[in-house]
């Protein structure tokens, strides 16, 4: 149930992936603790790099884990000049393919983070993308899957499951990649058409060293929304993490169910709307949106995760349509606490009706 309570020192730091809470008051204690957690962790890291030694293939750039019915990418890691990724078949540091040894998943956490690659190109064979795999690839224009792969399709660079009843990804610099296709551009196909769509990019929209800067930004201005279409009943774990630049993104009424950080840190929403339908909003769902001052819950959720809200400090109080509270499961802290700008803790106002547009 909603828990009312002032937000704690540590809550300030929560951290939604790790959900680490680090204890401010702890100073002065002895290190033994420490010492010997080291030791255990460094025994645990030695013997699971011995295993992977034995059950992967590795290069500077790619490892590789055979699992039953191929190969996992289990770590990319990037540099300035690797633009693309392409998950297909086990590829060694120069990119030479071995079609004997398909890609057929690709492991949580596997490039996290990356800052180079622009499309990653998604093979026939693969079947299982797991939970965060991409997860803040901050300049990702564009996943394009292979026609022939059973499993996943990618409409304009975003990704869904075969069957669009599930959208996976949205990239965090999709809504240019939309607005290059919208002007002609057309899309890459490989690395070297790759990089001249990116040359094309920067010849239409303006020079990409301006990447991260307002003004070009507004190039994109156009673009800067996405509208789920109505196959959809999921959005996925991470959909639109750190979209920032998204200023809207109309949710079907087909949707039922909304993803751990679906929508965390989309800092450019103005609304967010949720529609009639919606069951269940995940940890973190909508997070730190800090530029939202309404939200609507409607009778139609039945559970909010932990954080689902925290961070929106533009809103003063959310509206639900649920009866009560006693009619709705809520984790801890899934309310805004404490504004800033109020110096209050957000309250959940029941028994709603959504407000008019």
């Amino acid at each position: 149930m909603a828990d009312n309570n002032a937000i704690s020192k540590t809550e300030l730091l929560y951290d939604p992936l790790f959900d680490k809470k680090p204890d401010l008051e702890m100073k002065g204690k002895k290190n033994t603790f420490f010492k010997v957690s080291f030791i255990i962790i460094i025994t645990i890291f030695v013997g699971i790099s011995l295993y992977f030694s034995f059950n992967s293939i590795s290069s500077d750039k790619y490892t590789y884990k055979e699992n039953d019915n191929g190969y996992t990418l289990h770590q990319f890691v990037g540099k300035e000049d690797d633009i693309t990724l392409h998950i297909d078949y086990v590829r060694d540091e120069a990119g030479n393919t071995d079609p004997t040894k398909p890609v057929t998943e690709v492991r949580e956490f596997s490039m996290s983070c990356n800052e180079y690659v622009r499309f990653i190109f998604i093979g026939k064979d693969v079947s299982n993308l797991q939970t965060h795999c991409f997860y803040y690839t901050k300049n990702l224009l564009a996943v394009i899957v292979d026609p022939e792969n059973q499993s996943y399709v990618s409409v304009d660079g975003v990704l869904y499951t075969k069957d669009m009843t599930e959208i996976i990804l949205h990239p965090m610099r999709n809504h240019q990649y939309r607005a290059a296709l919208k002007a002609g551009i057309t899309a890459p196909a490989d690395t070297k058409s790759a990089e001249a769509f990116l040359t094309e990019l920067s010849e239409k929209f303006g020079d990409e060293a301006l990447v991260d800067t307002e003004e070009y930004e507004k190039q994109f201005s156009g673009q800067a929304f996405y509208v789920i279409p109505d196959t959809v009943t999921k959005i996925e774990d991470s959909c639109f993490s750190d979209c920032e630049t998204l200023t809207y993104v109309t949710i079907p009424s087909s949707v039922t169910e909304i993803g751990n950080l679906a929508f965390f840190k989309c800092k450019g929403f103005e609304t967010i709307t949720i529609p009639d339908g919606v069951a269940s909003i995940g940890s973190d769902g909508f997070s730190y949106c800090e530029r939202v001052t309404y939200i609507f819950v409607p009778e139609s959720v039945k559970f909010i995760g932990h954080h689902a809200f925290y961070g929106n400090l533009g809103c003063e109080k959310i509206y639900l349509g649920a009866e009560n509270e006693d009619s709705i499961e809520t984790q801890e802290n899934w309310l805004p606490k404490q504004s800033p700008r109020s110096l209050k803790d957000v309250e959940a106002v029941y028994g709603q009706k959504r407000r008019a547009s």
